[in-house]
C-alpha cells in the first residue's frame, strides 16, 4: 500500500510535465491553424518546422506544413511533409487527402485517387473528400468511377441539388437510362414536383424510350414554366419518336418562339425539314450542330468556304461524325473538286485507300479525333469546310441529288478474289446480312434485333448468307447453325479490319439486307443493291416516308408501319427475296 502511494507521488511531477507539454503543443498547433486560416502560409511553415525540430506533434505539424506548401504552389515540398505526417500517424484522413492533392498536381493521378479513397474510408462518410474525388475523376475523364462516386455522394447529401443534377447528367451520358429514371423519381420525392424535377423526369423517360411518359412529364413541366426552350425540344423529340411529325415540328418551333437562335431547336427542326425534303431550309438548321452543347469539341472551320475557287491556298474538307456519314458526304466530293480542284480531304484512316482510289485527283489526310490533325502542320490551307456542310452547297433540292451508279470504287483485284471465294460456296444468291446498328446514344434499340428474328428470311431456299455484321456476332451465328442448320459465312478479315476489304466483299455480293448502319452507306455508294429494314422513325438520312433515299439510287427501304414491330418488315423482305429468286435476278434490284 505504502509502496503504491510512493510510486504515485513520484510519477505525479512527470504526468504534470507531460500535460503541460501537450497543452503547449496544442496551443502552438492551434496558432498554426489560425495562421493557415489567415493565409499566412510562410508563418505556418516556420512555426511547424520549429515544432518538428523539437519533436513536438510530428503528425499535425508536418500535416500543417504540407498544407501550407500546397497553398503556396509547392506540391513537391508538400509531398515530403505529408508523407512524414502519415508515417507518424497513418490514420490521419486529412493528410491522405492532401497528399492526394500533391500527387495530382505532380501528375500522379492514379496514386492521387487512391489517397482520396483512403481518406474517405478513414473519415467514414467523407463528404468533403468524396466531393473533391468527384472533381478529380471529372478532370481525368474516368466516367465509370465518377458515376459510382456521384451516386454515393448523392446518398450522403440528398439535399444537394447540384450533386443531383450532375449525377443525372453523368448517368444519362453513359446510357444508364433505368438509373437515370430512378434518380429523377427520387428527385421528385425529395424536392417535389417543380419545373426542374419534371424536366429531369422528362429527359430520363426519353432516354429510357418511355415516350408517353416523357410527353406527359414535358407537358406538366410546360404548364409550370413555358418559357424554357429545352423542354419544348424534349417534347418535340418524344413526339417525333412516336411518329407525330407535325406535332414535333410545332414543339421545335415553340422553342424558337422563346429563343430564335436556340441551337437544339434550330438543329432538330432542320433535321425534320431535311427528312421531309425541304433541303434548303433544313441544311440551315443542320449548321447549328456546331453550337449545340454536346458538339462543342468540334474544331473551328475558319476561314469558312462559301463555294468556288480558293485564293491564296487550298481548301480543307474536314471529316466529322461516323463512317456512314463520311461515306454519304463523300457524294459531294466530286462537286467540291469541280470548284476547288486542289482541295484536301480528311478521312477516317480505314477509308483512305477506298477514297483515294475513288477520287484519284484528290489528296486524303487520315485523321482520328484523338490525334493532332495533319492539316495543322500545313501552311497552304486558305479555307476550311466540314464535310457535313457540303450538302448545303450542293444538295439544296431533290433534283440536285445525282442519279449515280456508285461513286466509290472497290479494289478490282480484291473484288475478283471475293467473287471467286463466293462462287466456291456453291449455287445460290450471295446475300450480305447485318442486323445490329448504332450505339446507345444513336438509338441502337431502334435499329437492332437478334439474328434469330430474321428466321422468316434466313429459311429462304437458294440463298448463301454472308455476314456483314461488325462487333460481337460469333455466338449468334453459331447458335443459328446449331438450332436451325442455317449457316452464315463469316470472314472477319473482311469485316473487322480495313474498310477497303469490306468494300470489295460488298461489291462481290448480289444483294445486301441490313438494318440502318454504315454498310448501307457503303453499299449505296458502291452502287450495289441493298434492302434496308428501317424503324418507323429512322435516322434523318433515311427520310420520313417512301421506299427510296436520294443519296443512293440502288438502296430500297422497307419501313415499319408500327414503331418497334419488325415482323411485317421481315415478312415483306422474305416475299421480295422469294420473288427475286423466282425471276432469276441477281446484281441490281
Amino acid at each position: 500500500m505504502i509502496k503504491a502511494i510512493l510510486l504515485q507521488l513520484l510519477k505525479a511531477p512527470f504526468a504534470a510535465s507531460r500535460a503541460r507539454k501537450r497543452e503547449r503543443e496544442q496551443k502552438l498547433v492551434r496558432h498554426a491553424e489560425a495562421l493557415l486560416a489567415a493565409r499566412n502560409f510562410d508563418a505556418v511553415i516556420a512555426e511547424c518546422r520549429a515544432l518538428l525540430e523539437r519533436g513536438e506533434s510530428p503528425a499535425l505539424a508536418a500535416h500543417l506544413c504540407g498544407r501550407a506548401c500546397l497553398a503556396l504552389g509547392r506540391p513537391g515540398e508538400a509531398r515530403g511533409y505529408l508523407e512524414r505526417a502519415l508515417k507518424a500517424d497513418p490514420q490521419l484522413a486529412g493528410a491522405h487527402a492532401d497528399l492526394g492533392e500533391a500527387l495530382f498536381q505532380g501528375g500522379e493521378h492514379e496514386a492521387a485517387l487512391d489517397r482520396y479513397r483512403t481518406a474517405i474510408s478513414l473519415a467514414g462518410d467523407g463528404v468533403q473528400y468524396r466531393t473533391r474525388l468527384v472533381e478529380l475523376l471529372e478532370q481525368t475523364d474516368r466516367k465509370q468511377d465518377l458515376v459510382v462516386e456521384l451516386l454515393c455522394l448523392h446518398d450522403l447529401v440528398p439535399g444537394r441539388v447540384d450533386i443531383l443534377f450532375k449525377t443525372f447528367a453523368e448517368v444519362s451520358r453513359l446510357g444508364m437510362h433505368a438509373e437515370a429514371v430512378r434518380i429523377a423519381e427520387r428527385a421528385l420525392a425529395e424536392i417535389g414536383r417543380n419545373f426542374d424535377t419534371l424536366r429531369l423526369l422528362a429527359s430520363a423517360r426519353y432516354g429510357a424510350a418511355d415516350m408517353p411518359g416523357a410527353i406527359e412529364a414535358c407537358r406538366e413541366a410546360i404548364a409550370i414554366r413555358s418559357n424554357f426552350p429545352d423542354i419544348h425540344v424534349t417534347l418535340g423529340s418524344a413526339l417525333f419518336a412516336r411518329g407525330q411529325v407535325a406535332e414535333a415540328c410545332e414543339a421545335y418551333r415553340q422553342s424558337l418562339m422563346i429563343d430564335p437562335e436556340y441551337p437544339d431547336g434550330r438543329f432538330h427542326l432542320g433535321l425534320m425539314q431535311i427528312m421531309q425534303g425541304q433541303y434548303a431550309e433544313g441544311w440551315q438548321g443542320f449548321e447549328y450542330r456546331f453550337r449545340r452543347a454536346r458538339r462543342r469539341g468540334m474544331r473551328p472551320s475558319t476561314p469558312p468556304w462559301s463555294g468556288g475557287r480558293v485564293g491564296g491556298g487550298r481548301l480543307l474538307v474536314m471529316r466529322e461524325q461516323g463512317l456512314g456519314d463520311e461515306i454519304m458526304f463523300a457524294s459531294c466530293y466530286g462537286d467540291v473538286m469541280a470548284q476547288a480542284p486542289d482541295a484536301l480531304f480528311e478521312c477516317e484512316p480505314r477509308l483512305q485507300a477506298l477514297f483515294s482510289r475513288s477520287f484519284p485527283q484528290a489528296q486524303f489526310l487520315p485523321y482520328r479525333p484523338e490525334e493532332t490533325p495533319a492539316s495543322e502542320s500545313r501552311n497552304d490551307i486558305a479555307a476550311r469546310v466540314y464535310a457535313g456542310t457540303l450538302p448545303s452547297h450542293f444538295r439544296k433540292s431533290a433534283g440536285s441529288f445525282p442519279v449515280h451508279r456508285g461513286y466509290l470504287v472497290a479494289d478490282p483485284l480484291r473484288v475478283a478474289y471475293w467473287q471467286e471465294r463466293l462462287a466456291g460456296l456453291g449455287p445460290g444468291l450471295k446475300v450480305g446480312l447485318s442486323w445490329r446498328g448504332g450505339m446507345s446514344f444513336t438509338r441502337q434499340e431502334r435499329r437492332s434485333f437478334s439474328l434469330e428474328t430474321m428466321m422468316p428470311v434466313l429459311g429462304t431456299a437458294g440463298v448463301q448468307w454472308i455476314n456483314l455484321q461488325y462487333g460481337q456476332r460469333a455466338d449468334e451465328i453459331a447458335a443459328l447453325a446449331a438450332k436451325h442448320g442455317i449457316r452464315v459465312h463469316d470472314w472477319p478479315e473482311a469485316i473487322d479490319g480495313d474498310y477497303d476489304e469490306t468494300a470489295a466483299l460488298v461489291s462481290a455480293l448480289d444483294l445486301v439486307i441490313s438494318v440502318c448502319t454504315s454498310v448501307i452507306h457503303l453499299s449505296g455508294a458502291l452502287g450495289k443493291s441493298a434492302w434496308v429494314m428501317t424503324a418507323k422513325v429512322p435516322e434523318w438520312r433515311y427520310g420520313i416516308a417512301g421506299e427510296t433515299m436520294p443519296w443512293y439510287p440502288s438502296v430500297r427501304l422497307f419501313r415499319q408501319s408500327v414503331q418497334g414491330e419488325w415482323s411485317p418488315v421481315i415478312q415483306r423482305i422474305g416475299e421480295q427475296l422469294s420473288s427475286r429468286l423466282a425471276t432469276g435476278q441477281s446484281g441490281s434490284s
